[in-house]
């Protein structure tokens, strides 16, 4: 009974791959009778100096240790062959396998990740037997209308070639950062938000500019709003990655590409990350604000001082500014927020961990 390790980064990698063991398990039961055992781990390769992972050299400690019979490794980090997009690399002699999850996109990532599974599984499987009763390779890469495969040395890289592969990539990028997530660490931020424009219900110097303000007028305070707190949250919790900052050489064919690029593209999924929450966050606030406004502003009251009938709309439009305002104001508390928890979600700070990891691997065996 063959056993399958699969080795996820911790997030979205380990989440994902948890929820796709149980039926990869049985789609690789109806290929062997004698079923097959999926193993999931969480754990983390480090980053070497010039951004490669190095699984299949410690492929064979990691199979020895665990007692498995192949191994496949989940990242969240975007990979790179000669430029393109990597959605995953093999080599026969290891055993082991690399898939690097940004790389099938935004949408169906478990579907994805299950059908990537099991073909790997079933392809290191197929490598080890005489060569005679191999049958031919053809691993399914979902969700993707042009995939390349190229054998250099035993090793098989497969990488992304459709035009739309680095808006894929990207794509995926912004997935693994979970946005969302970003919300829990902004608690404080929210809080401010929310006072200060509970308090905007309350003026009618407010009611009366919101009721004076055309709606794309409106629109644009709002667009001001998140980008003023997203420029503000990037600045001052130091999210932009500078290229010179990226310890790299950039010369190797697999890794993360060049420091520019992994800087450009790390800054870009950083970016629309933190306006993504930020957009998220201010939903949240109009919603609350609009069901404040209607439970605590009387309509009889607010009708005298706008001087015209009023309905939802009006409502909806005073919580709309303000929302805008309670943003702005909301950079105050993202000072008391917890800085790890908002670089947390940004991959230039994941990166560095993986370094480190490798500084310390690096130490110890000197010592």
């Amino acid at each position: 009974m063959p056993i399958v390790g699969v080795m996820a980064d911790p997030g979205l990698p380990e989440i994902i791959s948890r929820q796709a063991r149980a039926a990869v398990e049985e789609n690789l039961a109806e290929f062997d009778r004698d079923g097959w055992t999926v193993v999931v781990e969480r754990g983390a390769l480090p980053l070497t100096g010039d951004g490669d992972i190095p699984l299949m050299e410690r492929s064979s400690a990691l199979l020895a240790e665990r007692d498995w019979d192949y191994i496949i490794y989940v990242t969240d980090l975007p990979r790179t062959y000669e430029g393109q997009p990597l959605a995953y690399e093999l080599e026969n002699e290891t055993n082991a396998a690399l898939l690097s999850l940004p790389a099938l996109g935004f949408w169906r990532l478990t579907a994805r990740l299950r059908t990537l599974l099991t073909d790997l599984a079933l392809t290191l499987h197929e490598r080890q037997a005489p060569e005679d009763e191999r049958r031919a390779s053809n691993i399914r890469t979902p969700g993707v209308r042009t995939a390349h495969h190229e054998d250099h040395d035993g090793r098989v890289f497969v990488t992304l070639d459709s035009p739309v592969s680095r808006l894929r990539l990207l794509a995926g990028m912004i997935r693994n950062n979970r946005p969302g997530r970003l919300l829990t660490a902004l608690s404080t931020c929210i809080a401010t938000a929310a006072a200060a424009g509970a308090f905007g219900i309350f003026y009618t110097s407010i009611w009366n500019m919101s009721d004076a303000l055309p709606s794309r007028r409106l629109l644009l305070i709002s667009v001001v709003a998140v980008l003023t707190l997203s420029i503000w949250l990037i600045v001052r919790n130091n999210l932009w990655t500078r290229s010179a900052s990226i310890e790299q050489s950039g010369t190797a064919r697999v890794g993360v590409g060049s420091a520019s690029n992994q800087a450009a593209l790390d800054n870009t999924a950083t970016v629309i990350t933190v306006v993504l929450s930020v957009a998220f966050m201010y939903a949240v606030l109009f919603t609350v604000l609009f069901a404040g406004s209607i439970t605590i502003v009387d309509a009889g009251y607010l009708e005298s001082q706008l001087e015209h009938p009023v309905g939802v709309g009006d409502y909806a439009t005073l919580s709309w500014l303000a929302a805008s305002l309670g943003t702005m104001a909301g950079s105050l508390g993202s000072n008391f927020d917890s800085d790890a928890a908002i670089r947390e979600a940004t991959y230039s700070r994941r990166a560095r961990q993986r370094r480190q990891l490798n500084e310390e691997a690096e130490e110890h065996e000197a010592d």
